[in-house]
């Protein structure tokens, strides 16, 4: 026979879920949803990458839906008509003008032109410029970090470095030299002198090798001196052997003597390896053209009703893109199948378009509800999120509520895959009245015969008090704007071709979802706005590859000009230094910054409690500060 108490308490929780969501019956929604996961997560929509065809016919079926459920577009085009796209620039890729180019001249071969595409490519992230016979000179794997150095007895002054693609140790995620990617090797060969760099393919197929791919990195800037790719028969000449399975036996040598303690690679020819000057020239010029295209916001309003409290908006957000067929993100190495995103973000743009419809005061079926909302609602689907957050930076720089009118951000990420009804709250240190909101909204009650009153937990709450985190309402945070984000946790499919609708745990998401609607309502019909404050950090980030902290939220956006920041953690080296955001860091620890891979290398060779100069532009003025940064805390 069932238990008493048990089936009390789904009754409670049936009973929380149905109060939540008046205007949908819980079958309905759940209907909706899955509909909604399981066309944005189709093949159709390949992988919904920013800038392509798959993101933008996202974006078109989000603003159907808010057309459809009535909202306001939140747009107004030059017409003064309504649009419920609000479009950002996005640099969808590269392609190179003609005259670019790469030839070796060997003294007993002669001049050896290549040819792009068949046996070398660019860098899609490499600055441009052009070098003229240059010598070569081979560097291992062209690393230089904890205690290893491949460039140690090297002069490559004005020369042209040629390296394998690749780390001592391998390729694996945990290597100490995971951080060591095609950005950090060319700031490497920049600090020792080098012209350009030249890179060997990993793979014996060049065509496969997902550097011949010519795939721009919108988060990675340019490169800080011009980078190109060469096949493994190119590079089988230049070291003087005669095949590609003789260049595999130099890097197996070379990653042997690399995991040997202590880390110091062979500076000298040793047997065939010829590490050191070739007997080469090089000359090359990389000319890349950025192809510039449009990314979309999608927002809708649902218009509040209270004659004062309507002037003042809540933000509910979702962004709906992801990785198209892989890419640097993915966590399926080269692979180029469709990655579904179905948890990451299907989940969470479901959620909002049935919270939208919900707002809105329509259920599924086209009946009016009675909905009424006090305050102005938002709904946001950004794009650009898997980039950087660029679509929420963007909104949060041009947005269609004054930002100080704008009391709450509610962000759903990865809403999806709700496992024993753990669910992750974010932001709860943003508002004085977060936690008891949440925690309270997660409680019913009831009073019964015998029992008394009893209560059952929905959900079994992890709460993080940090308003900063890899997704976008941390661009809304960096505003002073409380924040809450809501996310089902992590899971083997996640950024793989695997995270498809079928595993999608549809009951959770319908949960979640009504959760949700009961806390905007709470926070819409309170009279009185949260109170923002600054939230300890709690560290929702995965393991660090660096010994030092700085304490700031870099920008990811697109540019090289200096790296942005976002935000700045309180009581941070950066916070004391007296930086903030909105800030442009130039300089750091002696070495110039131009984007995030700049930073991300001045960061490396930083070491804890020493003093650093950090030069920042702020608005007009350019400032120099002093840094001293805290040990890494290691996860």
């Amino acid at each position: 026979m069932p238990n008493k108490f048990g089936l009390l308490l789904l009754f409670l929780i049936a009973a929380f879920t149905g109060v939540a969501q008046k205007s949908a019956p819980a079958d309905a929604l759940e209907a909706n949803l899955r509909k909604h996961v399981q066309y944005l997560a189709s093949d159709q929509l390949e992988g919904r990458k920013t800038g392509e065809a798959g993101g933008t016919t996202a974006a078109g079926y989000v603003a159907n839906q808010f057309a459809q459920s009535k909202l306001k577009p939140g747009i107004k085009t030059e017409k003064g008509k309504g649009n419920f796209l609000q479009a950002f620039p996005y640099i969808s890729g590269v392609s190179p003008n003609p005259g670019s180019d790469l030839a070796f001249n060997n003294a007993s071969t002669g001049e050896r032109k290549l040819e792009p595409g068949v046996n070398y490519s660019y860098f899609a992230n490499s600055l441009n410029g052009e070098v003229v016979n240059a010598p070569l000179v081979f560097a291992g794997f062209g690393i230089s970090d904890k205690g290893y150095d491949d460039y140690a007895g090297l002069d490559v002054t004005g020369k042209v470095v040629l390296a394998f693609n690749g780390i001592p140790e391998g390729l694996g995620p945990r290597s100490e030299f995971a951080r060591m990617g095609t950005p950090m090797m060319a700031n490497i060969a920049k600090e020792r002198g080098a012209k350009a760099l030249i890179l060997i393919a990993q793979s014996d197929d060049f065509r496969s090798d997902p550097l011949s791919k010519l795939s721009y990195e919108p988060t990675l800037g340019d490169t800080a001196i011009p980078v190109v790719i060469i096949d493994r028969g190119a590079a089988a000449g230049l070291l003087g052997v005669k095949d590609v399975k003789e260049v595999n036996e130099i890097e197996k040598w070379l990653r042997m003597k690399g995991n040997a303690p202590p880390y110091q690679a062979e500076t000298r020819p040793v047997g065939s390896v010829p590490i050191g000057n070739i007997n080469a020239t090089v000359s090359l010029k990389v000319d890349l053209v950025k192809k510039i295209v449009d990314a979309y916001n999608v927002i809708g309003i649902v218009e509040g009703n209270d004659p004062t409290l309507k002037n003042e908006a809540i933000v509910i957000g979702a962004h709906y893109d992801h990785l198209g067929r892989g890419g640097r993100s993915s966590l399926s190495p080269n692979s180029s199948d469709i990655h579904h995103g179905a948890d990451d973000n299907a989940s969470g743009t479901a959620a909002i378009i049935e919270l939208a419809r919900q707002f809105a005061g329509r259920n599924p079926r086209g009946s009016k509800g009675a909905l009424p909302n006090k305050r102005t609602i938002i709904f946001i689907a950004f794009g650009g999120e898997e980039e950087g957050l660029l679509g929420s930076k963007h909104y949060v720089n041009n947005p269609v509520w004054p930002l100080d009118k704008t009391i709450a951000m509610i962000n759903l990420d990865m809403v999806g895959r709700l496992n024993e009804n753990k669910l992750t709250v974010g932001g709860i240190g943003t508002a004085n009245e977060w936690k008891q909101l949440i925690e309270g909204r997660s409680t019913v009650g009831m009073h019964t015969e015998g029992l008394g009153h009893v209560y059952a937990q929905i959900f079994s709450l992890q709460l993080n008090e940090d308003g900063f985190g890899p997704s976008d309402h941390s661009s809304f945070y960096g505003k002073q704007i409380p924040v809450l984000f809501f996310f089902s946790g992590t899971h083997l499919d996640y950024h793989k071709p695997s995270d498809t609708a079928e595993k999608i745990n549809y009951e959770g998401l319908t949960k979640i979802t009504g959760y949700v609607a009961a806390i905007a309502r709470s926070i819409d019909e309170n009279p009185t706005r949260p109170t923002y404050k600054v939230a300890a950090s709690s560290g929702m980030g995965g393991r660090t590859t660096f010994s030092v902290s700085l304490g700031t939220i870099p920008s990811y956006a697109e540019g090289n000009d200096g790296l942005g920041v976002d935000g700045v953690r309180d009581g941070s080296p950066a916070a004391k230094a007296g930086l903030k955001g909105g800030d442009k860091i130039i300089k750091l620890a002696g070495k110039d910054v131009r984007n995030i891979s700049d930073y991300m290398f001045a960061l490396g060779v930083m070491k804890a409690g020493e003093e650093y100069e950090v030069v920042v532009k702020r608005g007009t003025e350019t400032l120099t500060l002093k840094i001293v940064p805290a040990p890494a805390a290691r996860r």
